[in-house]
């Protein structure tokens, strides 16, 4: 299917068919096999952090936050090895993975602040049913309106009207909320606000950016030129003659779509952040061979920022011990690769 109008054409397109991607999730062909957490901002206060997620979006968070404190494999992971980390894991009713939020001490973060058109921005897109009553909630709770006129901006295509806006969590992470036009039908009384998510990522290249991920075995799509869309730069918060073209990638297995936009038109800089900076994010993917991808995203210009520029052995259950590493990619997304072994025979 070509694009209906622009970025939101296909964000439309996604969403009447969500059903069928997560049925027909492709099977794992080449390094990357799957999906975790799938959007884990850093940030300065964890307690503020959950009641944004939890009370904003109504994302489910269940007991207390975990720590690190007596698990230095896992600081090591993060190249943190003196650092104290805590974290929680909000999801939706209808995800099996979730945002993990992690909060970073102890390690000399520093806030960071990036605009939606620098390299490193990475946007939590969420498919929502009652946008404004989620906006009502969020900006008490510390949410920023970046989308111009300050509410959603309404976007025509088919079917119907959607409406859209973006905002800025307290770290300044970005969060897209879309509401398709109304099917007509009342949804159930306990359906959750939240129906579906993916996550795109501002590059400053989206045709090197995707070749480096179908490298890594996930399939794809480039847009053959760049788009002009007043409306969506609206909702950008950007200014109207800037372009845009994307990538959209797909996670095997799991169905989780990435996407990589790259503007131009527009002012534009590279921000580089350290994982401990308030304001990075961390995606996790599952991994056939940690090595080989190690190896393919160092050869594109990626680092390892794990202890020792290694890989960090975690133990699980049963015996069970998960190599793990976190990967800076040229685009400052900080991936944590996990390669899971399976459980030792008793």
């Amino acid at each position: 299917m070509k694009k209906l109008f622009g970025l939101f054409g296909v964000i439309l397109y996604v969403l009447l068919s969500i059903v069928v991607v997560r049925a027909q999730a492709p099977q794992p062909t080449g390094l990357i096999v799957g999906s975790g957490n799938f959007f884990s901002p850093i940030v300065s206060d964890l307690d503020k952090a959950i009641a944004f997620y939890r009370d904003g979006l109504k994302l489910d968070v269940q007991g207390q936050p975990a720590n690190a404190d007596q698990n230095p494999a896992l600081r090591n992971m993060f190249g943190l090895p003196d650092a104290r980390l805590r974290w929680s894991i909000a999801r939706s009713a209808e995800m099996r993975t979730g945002v993990e939020i992690v909060e970073i001490r102890q390690s000399g973060g520093r806030a960071v602040e990036r605009r939606m058109q620098d390299g490193g921005a990475v946007t939590l897109i969420l498919f929502v049913r009652d946008i404004n009553a989620i906006l009502a909630r969020m900006k008490p709770l510390g949410a920023t309106v970046v989308s111009a006129g300050a509410g959603p901006i309404e976007l025509p295509g088919r079917p119907g009207v959607g409406r859209a806006v973006m905002l800025k969590d307290p770290d300044g992470h970005f969060v897209e909320m879309f509401q398709p036009a109304s099917s007509g039908e009342a949804p159930s009384p306990n359906a959750p606000d939240v129906t579906a998510v993916r996550v795109r990522l501002t590059v400053d290249d989206a045709s090197q950016a995707m070749r480096l991920y179908q490298q890594l075995g996930l399939p794809g799509t480039l847009d053959s030129s760049f788009t002009s869309n007043p409306t969506v730069m609206r909702m950008f918060g950007l200014p109207a003659e800037a372009q845009y073209r994307v990538a959209n990638m797909t996670v095997p297995a799991s169905g989780l779509i990435l996407e990589f936009i790259e503007f131009k038109g527009v002012d534009r800089r590279a921000v580089r952040s350290n994982i401990q900076d308030p304001g990075s994010t961390r995606i996790q993917l599952q991994v056939r061979d940690i090595e080989a991808a190690i190896t393919q995203l160092k050869a594109a210009g990626g680092s390892v920022i794990s202890t020792g520029g290694a890989t960090v052995d975690l133990p699980g259950r049963g015996g069970a011990v998960t190599k793990t590493s976190i990967v800076r990619d040229p685009n400052n997304l900080f991936l944590v690769l996990l390669q899971t072994a399976p459980p030792r025979n008793p």
